[in-house]
């Protein structure tokens, strides 16, 4: 009798897990911007202020459409990606207008950076400057050195807190079917990333 190797069979679990949480927290959300009045959808998002709710509902349909064809590293449709990004801030930020911006930022992040979505794009679907600040904040130029993104981010307590949630996700290998030692090694990466944000959070008292 052969025994599969518990490790890997353990992951094996987690991944599935994973996969599951993601894709419901998708489906949340999709369900209640689409199909929930305001009203509703701003109680049921914890949101403070209409405008800003109004906002989200657009970065989440524009998200969509921006990211469509493209995967995460686990497979799964990429809008996935900032929808968790956005969750975690929901689920560890107290309900406040910065929540509910860096909510609306994070479901924008990556489409500066990996879409066709333009900053003139964002000013004409009618995103606050606040929140197309960050979002170029959050962009990374191509070739442009790691740390100096991060020193960079460091102006603004809005984008660091975005940068923090986005980097909470790459960690997790548990959304990876089969994590290699570079996934190992890019986890710890974005872990030591994080952790100096954090640390620049706790310190800074700079508002953008």
């Amino acid at each position: 009798m052969v025994l599969e190797n518990p490790k890997k069979s353990s992951h094996e679990i987690q991944y599935q897990e994973e996969i599951g949480r993601r894709l419901e927290k998708y489906c949340r959300i999709k369900d209640i911007v689409c199909n929930k009045g305001s009203g509703i959808g701003m109680k049921k998002m914890g949101f403070t202020e209409k405008r800003l709710y109004k906002q989200y509902q657009v970065a989440f349909y524009l998200a969509c459409a921006a990211h469509k064809g493209q995967y995460d590293k686990g497979g799964l449709d990429y809008i996935c990606h900032p929808v968790v990004v956005a969750t975690y801030i929901q689920e560890n930020m107290e309900p406040s207008k910065k929540r509910d911006r860096a909510m609306v930022a994070a479901m924008l992040h990556d489409t500066l950076e990996d879409t066709l979505i333009t900053k003139n794009a964002l000013k004409c679907f009618g995103f606050s400057k606040r929140i197309i600040r960050t979002v170029v904040l959050l962009s990374r130029d191509k070739g442009e050195d790691y740390g100096a993104y991060l020193d960079r981010l460091m102006v603004s307590r809005l984008a660091m807190i975005v940068k923090c949630a986005d980097m909470a996700d790459n960690e997790n290998l548990n959304r990876l079917e089969h994590p290699s030692q570079r996934d190992i090694n890019r986890c710890e990466f974005y872990r030591s990333g994080r952790l100096r944000l954090e640390r620049q959070l706790r310190n800074n008292t700079i508002f953008l």
